[in-house]
């Protein structure tokens, strides 16, 4: 089956006048805010760089054996690039308004850039999550407050898009199709009314709380809402449920699927599913069950302690961890048992969810009857523990 580079490389001479803009090209845009451009596409109101330009300068800065050194499942956007570059339906289109603002001390991953397609319907892209393990606390720090990142999305929209009268697309894979979606629910009701469609690619549902669901501006812009998921979704069904999903089938395993460049294609259509599989249904049960029994400040309890425990191995990158040794190892384990509060064992059910998949992913199989009955057990030991 093909990928999104494989559509690239098949339909890319396509213009977007002889066949127009589709779920394919939301995703490729969406993920093209991966990509590093500090020092390539001009920040907010300093003017603009065609696709094929930037790719040019890009190279230049990098090199591809700095560029390979890059082990997170994000390392594919340069290629995603090059791929663009060469293409009659991207290479002309236009990058600009890029930000970039990471900032551990203030818990914040956030990025994002305009580009200016030839149809007339701008497309804001939203970085999502990538390997840093600060991007992933932050997605969590949405299950019980409003995180710096959602605020700048929504000032970034105002900013760019305010004055202007064309209609705009928005989307982002992971944390930034939530980024997407929040943004027009908040921004102005001039903004909203041009979003013409909003694209969440295994976007969270962390966030959106009831309030939000029921307001008059979320209702109105729900029809133009479109969320995909991989049919093992763990990240894009946490919590709340803004819209009901596509599957999407992938040719990756377990929580791997969340890399959009597993998500396979035909023609210029997702291969598509009827459900989600077992796997990802007993997960997202009791994660949701688990986070919506917690008072907010039980929840910032929950994060806080989750997080500790990784942060104690010593790495800042989810690709660290899988290969850490047996003293950080020991310095994990050692943390977990000093959490005496009433999370504590759901916190450790988590830790051991995670290196769970990662054994069975560096093993290349997962056998998701075997993975469902060990996570059916780890919760139904919590609940004897804890009664709930």
């Amino acid at each position: 089956m093909s990928n999104i580079l494989d559509y690239l490389a098949w339909r890319g001479d396509l213009s977007l006048t002889s066949d127009p803009f589709n779920s394919i090209d939301a995703v490729i845009l969406s993920c093209l805010s991966y990509v590093d451009f500090a020092g390539v596409v001009p920040g907010k109101g300093n003017g603009r760089i065609t696709i094929k330009d930037a790719t040019k300068k890009f190279f230049k800065l990098h090199s591809e054996s700095e560029l390979a050194k890059d082990k997170s499942f994000i390392n594919f956007g340069p290629q995603l690039l090059k791929a663009l570059a060469a293409s009659e339906r991207f290479q002309n289109a236009y990058l600009l308004n890029y930000v970039d603002d990471t900032d551990i001390e203030r818990e914040i991953q956030f990025a994002a850039i305009e580009i200016d397609t030839s149809d007339g319907t701008p497309f804001i892209s939203y970085r999502g999550t990538d390997d840093r393990i600060i991007g992933w606390k932050e997605d969590f720090n949405l299950s019980y407050m409003t995180v710096p990142a959602e605020i700048e999305a929504v000032l970034y929209l105002q900013d760019v898009m305010s004055g202007r009268k064309e209609n705009f697309r928005l989307g982002g894979h992971s944390k930034g199709g939530h980024l997407a979606i929040y943004a027009a629910s908040k921004a102005t009701q001039d903004l909203a009314e041009r979003a013409v469609n909003i694209y969440s690619f295994d976007g969270p549902g962390f966030g959106f709380n009831r309030d939000i669901l029921n307001s008059s501006q979320f209702k109105k812009i729900q029809p133009r809402i479109e969320k995909f998921i991989p049919q093992t979704s763990v990240v894009g069904r946490l919590l709340t449920r803004t819209v009901a999903p596509v599957i999407v089938k992938s040719t990756e395993l377990g929580i791997m699927q969340h890399n959009p460049m597993s998500w396979e294609l035909c023609g210029k259509n997702f291969v598509t599913l009827a459900s989600t599989d077992k796997l990802s249904d007993v997960v997202e049960e009791t994660m949701t069950s688990w986070i919506e029994e917690m008072s907010l400040e039980e929840r910032k309890v929950f994060v806080d302690e989750l997080f500790s425990v990784f942060e104690a191995s010593g790495c800042d990158t989810l690709s660290a961890m899988t290969k850490i040794r047996v003293k950080e190892m020991r310095a994990i384990v050692k943390r977990m048992r000093l959490i005496k509060s009433d999370s504590g064992e759901k916190v450790r059910t988590l830790v051991k969810i995670f290196f769970m998949n990662l054994n069975a992913l560096n093993e290349g199989t997962i056998d998701l009857l075997e993975e469902e009955t060990k996570l059916r057990s780890l919760v139904a030991n919590i609940k004897n523990k804890t009664g709930k």
